[in-house]
């Protein structure tokens, strides 16, 4: 259970952003006022706040399935893995067609957006699954003081330049979506 609360945090952020990136998405589909600069700032975050960040916090928490007996390359360290690859390589292909798409190349407006649909669905999953997979699955694994010191150990992983950043720049991206409509 507290380790459950020491993720929870990064997952309600994650979940704003990925909200907030989704409505960019439906929005680019529907209207002619999103703009390419929109995705690439959304890109910032996913490589610092959950590429750099709350994939760390992951890291051990595979490292308990491991030290658990799981296989590193199926099951749940598969899964975590799995989708971890999907969305940082959709997150890359959304940078690299938002910026074609800054450079006047107007396929790759279509291309942000089928970038972008596929990261929000895979982190969706992912986030669930992380939820109610394989926290239970940890909580089973490990002893309650196991759990207090795995929960002190990611507690103890900070982004570099703290949180108040991601938060703003969720927010700019709500905004610039307001200013959409």
């Amino acid at each position: 259970m507290r380790l459950s609360r020491a993720l929870k945090t990064d997952q309600e952020t994650i979940t704003r952003f990925i909200n907030a990136l989704g409505s960019g998405s439906v929005a680019l589909s529907s209207s002619k006022l999103p703009r390419p600069g929109f995705f690439i700032l959304a890109h910032t975050f996913i490589e610092e706040y959950i590429n750099t960040g709350f994939f760390q916090k992951e890291e051990i928490i595979i490292k308990i399935l491991e030290d658990g007996g799981f296989p590193a390359d199926t099951g749940p360290i598969g899964s975590i893995r799995t989708d971890q690859k999907k969305s940082t390589a959709a997150a890359e292909s959304m940078l690299n067609a938002a910026k074609q798409w800054e450079a006047g190349d107007t396929i790759a407006r279509s291309e942000t957006g089928w970038a972008t649909s596929e990261f929000t669905s895979t982190m969706r999953q992912h986030l669930e699954r992380l939820k109610s997979l394989i926290l239970p699955l940890i909580e089973q694994t490990i002893s309650v003081d196991e759990e207090h010191a795995v929960s002190d150990q990611i507690n103890s992983i900070t982004l570099k330049d703290g949180s108040e950043k991601y938060t703003k720049l969720i927010e700019q991206l709500e905004e610039t979506l307001s200013d959409w409509k």
